[in-house]
């Protein structure tokens, strides 16, 4: 764990972030960011390493009583990362799954009409790296991770400020590197609260951020 209990910023955030991914030796990345957050992170990777920065969308599966925890994840081509003990022990019904999954679903494609498709084909035999403001459970992570490891990149990066002892613990084998400058074992995580500024930026601002590095070469 990082001497550092906080960031300042996202985007203060996303410098060290940087600074991590240069000690590896990336050069030239494919940047996937998740929104929102991560599109924040995104930034100063993208300023550092001179990319466009492109949306990558998952979106957890809200437990119905209680929305802040997932019981799994999807991404735009519907991949369901789902836990069935957590359906079982919830008494989560077919019916009540299947509006859960209409409800993301709808969820995703508005994001994807609003951000765009990344490029898919680059993502095969590309050096990607995948962005997100922190792992809680990992499930959007993990579900995005399937999603880029179908198209074969060469190497798979994900890059975090700060992420669950577990999260990292799962993740790690299933990726190439996985960077999270923060490994925190508390039993109350929340990724807010290792940040002194947290703002979500509104879905016109993220489009701005999107526009604004899609032309960098």
């Amino acid at each position: 764990m990082s001497y550092f209990s906080y960031f300042d910023s996202k985007e203060s955030a996303g410098s060290i972030l940087a600074d991590e991914l240069e000690k590896i030796k990336v050069t030239k990345p494919f940047l996937l960011a998740i929104p929102r957050g991560g599109i924040q992170i995104a930034e100063a990777i993208a300023e550092r390493f001179n990319v466009p920065i492109q949306a990558i969308i998952a979106k957890k599966l809200p437990l119905p009583l209680y929305p802040e925890v997932a019981f799994g994840a999807m991404t735009e081509d519907e991949i369901n990362i789902i836990n069935e003990e957590m359906v079982k022990d919830y008494g989560i019904t077919k019916e009540i799954l299947n509006e859960i999954y209409t409800r993301v679903n709808k969820e995703i494609k508005h994001r994807i009409e609003a951000y765009g498709r990344f490029d898919m084909q680059q993502v095969n035999n590309a050096e990607v790296i995948i962005i997100d403001d922190g792992v809680a459970t990992g499930s959007s992570l993990i579900a995005a991770i399937k999603r880029v490891k179908s198209m074969k990149p060469s190497r798979l990066i994900v890059a975090v400020p700060v992420s669950t002892q577990t999260a990292y613990e799962i993740i790690k084998p299933t990726v190439d590197t996985f960077i999270s400058y923060i490994v925190d074992s508390t039993p109350y995580f929340a990724v807010s609260r290792y940040y002194k500024e947290w703002k979500d930026l509104s879905e016109k601002e993220i489009i701005d951020v999107l526009n604004k590095y899609k032309e960098t070469s």
